[in-house]
C-alpha cells in the first residue's frame, strides 16, 4: 500500500507540475504578445504625434484644397505661412526623381512635398524592418496596410520610391499587408493621375473602392 501512495503521490506532482508548467508557457506567450502589440502602438503614436508625417499622409489623402503646414516645415513659405494650397500637379513635379536643384526654386511647395514624403517613406521603412525582424506581426499594426494601398494609388510616387533607395522595403510592405491575409488585402484605390495645368484644384479625398474585408459582399 506504501508503494502504491507513494506512485499515487507521483502522479499527482507529475500532473501539477505540467499544468504549472502550461501555465507558464503561456503566461509568457501573453507576455511576448503584449510587448509586440506595445512596440507596434510606439510606432503608430510616432506617426500620429509627428505632424510632418500627418501632412505627408494627407498630401496623399486629398486630391487639393488647403493643407495646414506643421511648424518644422513653414519656414520653406514666404513669410512663414501656416498653410499651403495643395495641387496634385504641384506635388507630381514635387516627386520626380530627375528634378534639379534649381528646379525647387519655381514653388516653395516642391521643397515642402519632397520633405514631408521623404519623412513619410522612412517611416514606413522602420516599420518594415520591424516587421521584417519580427519584432511585432502585422495583425498588432494593420493601419499600416491602408498607407500600403493608398501608395500603390499612387504613381507620381513610385519614382520617387525606386530613385531614392525605398523600393525593397515598400516591396516588404506590399508582401506583408497585400499578398498574406490582412484587413487591407483587397482595398483598391482609384489611381491618381497629376492634374493638367489648367485644372483646378479639387478639394475631394480619394475613397477606396473596397471595404477591408470581402469588398464584394459589402456592396449592395
Amino acid at each position: 500500500m506504501p508503494s502504491e501512495a507513494a506512485t499515487a503521490i507521483a502522479y499527482v506532482g507529475a500532473f501539477v507540475g505540467l499544468v504549472g508548467g502550461g501555465v507558464a508557457l503561456f503566461n509568457s506567450w501573453k507576455a511576448v504578445c503584449w510587448k509586440r502589440a506595445e512596440l507596434a502602438n510606439s510606432y503608430m503614436k510616432d506617426f500620429n504625434n509627428n505632424p510632418e508625417l500627418v501632412f505627408a499622409g494627407r498630401c496623399l489623402d486629398w486630391n487639393g484644397g488647403r493643407l495646414i503646414l506643421p511648424e518644422s516645415l513653414r519656414p520653406y513659405m514666404p513669410d512663414n505661412a501656416q498653410t499651403i494650397q495643395h495641387h496634385r500637379r504641384v506635388f507630381a513635379q514635387a516627386l520626380r526623381p530627375d528634378l534639379p536643384l534649381s528646379g525647387m526654386d519655381e514653388d516653395p511647395r516642391l521643397q515642402i512635398y519632397r520633405t514631408s514624403m521623404d519623412s513619410f517613406l522612412t517611416w514606413l521603412c522602420l516599420v518594415a524592418s520591424a516587421l521584417d525582424r519580427k519584432l511585432f506581426l502585422v495583425a498588432d499594426i494593420q493601419d499600416v496596410g491602408y498607407w500600403v494601398a493608398k501608395i500603390q494609388s499612387e504613381v507620381v510616387l513610385h519614382g520617387f520610391i525606386v530613385g531614392y533607395g525605398y523600393q525593397k522595403n515598400i516591396e516588404k510592405l506590399i508582401r506583408f499587408y497585400r499578398h498574406k491575409k490582412s484587413p487591407y488585402r483587397d482595398w483598391v484605390f482609384p489611381i491618381n493621375i497629376p492634374h493638367r495645368r489648367n485644372a483646378p484644384d479639387a478639394a475631394t479625398r480619394s475613397e477606396p473602392s473596397a471595404a477591408p474585408s470581402r469588398p464584394q459582399q459589402d456592396q449592395e
